[in-house]
């Protein structure tokens, strides 16, 4: 059985997320809903940082 990676559902976060994840970090699930301009999860490597 194989499992793809899947990009974190916050918009501008490029974290990969967890199978049965939805979100890499709860920072991501609490702004559901909230448009922002970059991400804040606490993933060094998210390039939403950047933004």
């Amino acid at each position: 059985m194989t499992t793809e990676a899947k990009k974190c559902a916050h918009e501008t976060c490029n974290c990969m997320v967890a199978d049965g994840k939805k979100y890499c970090s709860t920072i991501c699930e609490d702004s559901k809903g909230v448009t922002t301009l970059k991400c804040d999860c606490p993933h060094t490597g998210c390039s939403g940082h950047a933004l």
